[in-house]
């Protein structure tokens, strides 16, 4: 029952961050190319200092370097064969995906990624701990620190035309990582610190080639330097106040 308990937990943690995140853009959403080309400097702002001073520093604190050089160079691998990947999959062969789609669908994968070593911590805070202030306070900083990876991922989605629904169904099976880890958090109480490290490194290389391969070159097409200058400006600003705060 306890085990059921720290699942649900998890799942409900991130859904509700990143679903919090995907409702601020579909309510806010505009045609303007300016502002698609500011919302995807934004995007790629926030990511950029997420990773930078969120991810890779705590990869570098689980594993230390090699792990995290690993798991970042496995990540910047698949972005940059993403396609001939996925070609693979008779499912992803069948569809003719935009490229802000592809870019949506590489993003689900990092977020995934890194989702599920802190559904590891939840799950174990969850079951150690049973103080409710204690493993709600966690849950509750995880929940937000998933509303800019909601943002993100919606925008790019939104932006291929993809539908509401759609979007929506994606940012919940996202965070399904989350929720096993909360599972296996509970039932081993901690996972190989080397496991969490590569993941971690694995998400940050896959967001930061996303970034400077993809979104940052498609947002300066779509209305010039100026808008996605001062969207990445504002998102990196934005990205660093959150992990500061968080």
């Amino acid at each position: 029952m306890e085990i059921l308990k720290a699942t649900i937990l998890g799942l409900v943690t991130g859904v509700s961050g990143t679903l919090a995140g995907g409702l601020i853009v579909l309510g806010r959403f505009s045609d303007s190319p300016a502002k698609h080309s500011w919302m995807l400097g934004f995007s790629g702002g926030i990511m950029t200092a997420v990773v930078f001073f969120d991810l890779w520093p705590e990869a570098w604190s689980f594993g230390g370097f090699y792990p995290t050089i690993f798991g970042t160079g496995i990540g910047m691998l698949l972005v940059q064969y993403f396609d001939k990947v996925l070609a693979l999959v008779p499912w992803y062969r069948r569809r003719n995906f935009s490229k802000l789609a592809r870019i949506g669908i590489l993003l689900g994968l990092g977020i995934g990624a890194h989702n599920f070593p802190e559904g590891v911590a939840l799950g174990t805070t969850f079951i150690a701990n049973r103080e409710f202030l204690k493993w709600i306070g966690l849950a509750l900083i995880m929940a937000l620190h998933n509303i800019p990876e909601g943002i993100v991922m919606t925008s790019a989605f939104k932006m291929a035309n993809i539908g509401s629904f759609k979007i929506l169904l994606a940012l919940v099976m996202v965070e399904i990582p989350m929720a096993f880890g909360g599972t296996v958090g509970a039932i081993l109480g901690r996972v190989s610190p080397l496991m969490v490290s590569q993941s971690l490194g694995f998400a940050g290389g896959a967001m930061v080639l996303l970034v400077v391969k993809e979104l940052l070159p498609m947002a300066r097409k779509l209305a010039g330097f100026f808008w996605v200058g001062s969207g990445l400006a504002t998102g990196l600003l934005t990205g660093v106040l959150l992990v500061r705060i968080l």
